[in-house]
This record gives C-alpha cells, sequence and structure tokens, in this order.
C-alpha cells in the first residue's frame, strides 16, 4: 500500500541528497511517501530547502508537468537509493558508476544561478551560516528533477560514503550520514528507531 502523508517528512539525513531518498519511508503499517501527489510533492521541496515557496507559487497556481514531474522524480529518486545500497561504505565503489552520467546528463541542459544561501549543516564556531552554491533555475515542473539531482550529485563528491548508513532498525528504510564524532551511529532517530531498540532489549531482558 502506498499513500501521501499529511505529516511534516523527515529530514534525519544529514545531507538533502539523503533526505531525497528519505522521502519516502515504508513501515510495518504501509509505505508513507511525500512525492505521491502534486501538493504533497511542492511541499515537500519547499520544507527541505531546495525551493522557495516564491518559485513554487507559479506551479501551485499552475500544475502543468508536475504529474510527469512526480513520475521522473519518484523513478530517479529508486535509481539513486540503488546506487547509495551499492556504494555506501565502499567509496572507491563511485567512480564510473552509471548514475554519475544519469545526473550529468539531467544537470547538463539546466540553467544554473549562483546563489547564496544558509548552510543545509550547522556551522563552526565563528563561521558565517551561509555558502555560495549553484542551483539550478526552477522555471516550470521540468526543473524539478535537477534540483535533486544537483544535491545528489552534491553527495557524491562531498560525501564520506564510509559514513552512509541505514538505519539499524529493522523495519527503517532511512539513511544517513554519520556526522558523530566517533561515527557510531546506528538510528534514523532516537525518537524513532532508537528508542524502540531500547524498549525491545528491556523487554527481552
Amino acid at each position: 500500500m502506498s499513500k501521501a502523508n499529511t505529516a511534516d517528512p523527515l529530514f534525519i539525513g544529514e545531507h538533502r541528497g539523503l533526505d531525497f531518498l528519505n522521502s519516502i519511508i515504508r513501515p510495518k503499517s504501509g509505505t508513507v511517501d511525500w512525492l505521491t501527489s502534486e501538493s504533497t510533492m511542492l511541499n515537500w521541496f519547499q520544507q527541505s530547502g531546495l525551493a522557495t515557496a516564491d518559485e513554487l507559487a507559479p506551479l501551485r497556481q499552475n500544475p502543468k508537468g508536475l504529474e510527469q514531474a512526480i513520475a521522473e522524480v519518484s523513478e530517479f529518486r529508486e535509481r539513486f537509493r540503488d546506487f547509495i545500497t551499492t556504494v555506501g561504505g565502499q567509496p572507491q565503489a563511485v567512480m564510473g558508476h552509471p548514475i554519475v552520467d544519469e545526473i550529468n546528463q539531467i544537470l547538463k541542459d539546466t540553467v544554473q544561478v549562483l546563489q547564496v544561501e544558509e548552510m543545509a549543516q550547522a556551522p563552526k564556531p565563528n563561521q558565517v551560516p551561509y555558502e555560495l552554491r549553484y542551483r539550478p533555475q526552477l522555471r516550470d515542473a521540468t526543473d524539478l528533477l535537477p534540483r535533486v539531482a544537483a544535491v545528489c550529485a552534491q553527495l557524491i563528491c562531498e560525501a564520506d560514503f564510509r559514513y552512509i548508513k541505514n538505519c539499524e532498525g529493522p523495519d527503517c528504510s532511512l539513511y544517513f550520514l554519520d556526522v558523530s564524532k566517533s561515527h557510531k551511529r546506528r538510528w534514523c532517530s532516537m525518537d524513532l528507531c532508537g528508542n524502540r531498540a531500547k524498549a525491545a532489549t528491556y523487554r527481552n531482558r
């Protein structure tokens, strides 16, 4: 069973590329997907920081092409998931992977604009919390795919793939970049799978 969810999506991946994968979760009660309808997808783009309310306003007023965009973004998400599943923990496996060529092809014909943006991660002490990024212009629904492809490209170029992990929760599909000092993070969130694991351990004593 697949359904859209009116609840807020989860942003626990420590990178927007992994938050993109986490726009769908698969709990026991059924799949929850924030990219299955025009309204939930546009809300996800806004809440993730991949588009502003002003950028999305024309698409909300005239949703032409959004149905096709949903299909393209969702299909790319699953191909990128296959890539992350394959190369997670293995940096050398990234080189030559077909997803790199696909991302380059998606970005090839986009119009890029240089933007000053708030940092996705908390800045270091005394660091200005902004960074300079190229962002594909959002002119119509066809430009939604390049937005997610761009953050996936950033993940490939910036992340230490040794620390890209799938939550250890038995029914959890969420990914995260382990940025902890010890690199021993196991759960997507202590409020979710972490507390469940603790409760299960307590019951089994």
